[in-house]
């Protein structure tokens, strides 16, 4: 394997997982984990949640390549999985 072949592959990964890692960046982060609360309080969980996976798809213009049920993150059920 060549070093571009890794680097795409490392890559890819990431953004097939994109979602799970933003929420992991919530729940890790104090101020974005405040902040979501407090969206969730307002708007609701489901809301909140979909909202973000939508944007993540939105603004990295990915394509749905299927569901993946255990996330690391706790803060969703499941989500979305992306590819090219």
């Amino acid at each position: 394997m060549t070093a571009n072949e890794y680097a795409e592959k490392v890559v890819l990964d990431f953004m097939r997982e994109i979602t799970d890692h933003v929420f992991l960046n919530i729940q890790y982060n104090e101020k974005l984990m405040r902040d979501y609360q407090t969206e969730v309080d307002r708007n609701g969980l489901l809301a909140v949640n979909s909202a973000i996976g939508r944007k993540v798809k939105d603004l990295f213009d990915l394509k749905d390549d299927g569901i993946c049920s255990v996330p690391k993150s706790w803060l969703i059920k499941d989500y979305t999985l992306h590819g090219k």
